[in-house]
C-alpha cells in the first residue's frame, strides 16, 4: 500500500459555516444509529458473519498489511462497545475490540490509526486506553452493515485532517462534525485515490478504489 498523500487536503471546504459559540452536538454513549434513509436496518442472524476490518499494531505490521478485510460472527462482543465521538457525529458507527497483542516493547503495540479515530471531538486527544499500547484491533460497524477497508481508511484520514486543524490552534473544527461535511470530503478523497492507487481485487482490496461504495450506501 503506497503512502497516503495528505497535501491535497489543505483547501478542502465544508458546506456549513463554523459556529464559534455553539457547543458540540450531544453525544450518546453506545449509540445505535437509525437506518440511513433509503436503506433498511441490519437483520443479521447471530449465526451469520459480518464484514469487518482488522487494524494491526506496529509489531504485526512487520508481517502483514496495516489493515485488511476480515469477517466476524454477528454476535461478536465488538458490537456491544460504544461508538467514538467523530464516527458518531459523521454517522459512520464504528466500534472497536482488542483481541490482545503481546510484546515486551510497549511501542510495538502502538496503533496510530485507531488512536486517531478515537479522538475526543472537543479536545482532539484520544482517551488513555486508545492513546498508546493499543495493540491490534478489530473494527466493525455497530449496525452490522459491511465495513470496507476503504471506509475505515476514510474515517481515519478524516480524523487526521481534523487533527491538522486542531494543530493550527483554532480549536475544534465544528463545521466538520456532521455527515454532510464528511460526504463532501469522502467524494473528493475517493476521486484522488482512483488516480494514485492501482488495486484490482475488488472491495476487499484497500488499493482498489475504482467503484468503492459510500459508507452510507452499504
Amino acid at each position: 500500500m503506497p503512502p497516503i498523500d495528505c497535501s491535497k487536503w489543505d483547501n478542502i471546504d465544508a458546506d456549513s459555516e463554523p459556529e464559534e459559540t455553539s457547543p458540540l452536538p450531544t453525544l450518546t454513549p453506545n449509540v445505535n444509529p437509525s437506518p440511513t434513509p433509503g436503506t433498511s436496518d441490519s437483520t443479521v442472524c447471530p449465526s451469520e458473519s459480518v464484514q469487518a476490518v482488522i487494524v494491526r499494531c506496529e509489531v504485526e505490521r512487520l508481517q502483514a498489511p496495516p489493515y485488511s478485510a476480515t469477517t466476524i460472527p454477528a454476535d461478536h462482543v465488538v458490537f456491544s462497545n460504544p461508538v467514538p465521538h467523530v464516527p458518531q457525529l459523521i454517522e459512520v458507527p464504528l466500534v472497536f475490540h482488542r483481541p490482545g497483542t503481546w510484546s515486551d516493547y510497549r511501542p510495538d503495540l502502538d496503533n496510530q490509526i485507531i488512536t486517531y479515530i478515537n479522538i475526543n471531538a472537543t479536545s482532539g486527544f484520544a482517551p488513555p486506553e486508545w492513546a498508546s499500547g493499543v495493540g491490534t484491533v478489530i473494527v466493525a460497524r455497530q449496525d452490522k452493515k459491511p465495513l470496507l477497508p476503504h471506509h475505515l481508511e476514510g474515517v481515519w484520514m478524516y480524523c487526521d485532517y481534523i487533527l491538522d486543524l486542531f494543530g493550527e490552534g483554532e480549536g475544534a473544527p465544528r463545521q466538520l462534525y456532521n455527515r454532510k461535511a464528511f460526504e463532501k470530503w469522502w467524494k473528493r478523497y475517493c476521486e484522488e485515490q482512483k488516480h494514485v492507487r492501482q488495486g484490482t481485487r475488488g472491495e476487499e482490496d484497500p488499493d482498489d478504489w475504482r467503484t468503492v461504495r459510500s459508507p452510507y450506501g452499504v
